[in-house]
C-alpha cells in the first residue's frame, strides 16, 4: 500500500469508529418543545392623501408652460 491509501484508511477507519460510538443524548430527544402560535403582522395603515389635485392641477395649467432658452 502507498502512503496516501494507509492514511485514507486510517481516517476512514477513525471515523467510521467514531460514527459508531455516537450515542445521542436521550434527554434532548424527549426535551419539550414550545412553539409560539403565528400572529400574522398588522395590517398597515393607507396613507391619507392632503393634496388637492384639481386645485393643484388648474393652478398649473394657469402658469403656463415655462421655458428656458
Amino acid at each position: 500500500m502507498t502512503q496516501k491509501s494507509l492514511y485514507v484508511d486510517m481516517l476512514q477507519d477513525l471515523y467510521l469508529k467514531e460514527i459508531r460510538s455516537y450515542k445521542p443524548d436521550p434527554k434532548a430527544a424527549k426535551a419539550e418543545v414550545t412553539t409560539k402560535n403565528f400572529v400574522a403582522p398588522k395590517v398597515p395603515e393607507t396613507p391619507k392623501n392632503d393634496i388637492k389635485l384639481e386645485s393643484d392641477i388648474k393652478a398649473y395649467e394657469r402658469s403656463g408652460v415655462v421655458s428656458v432658452a
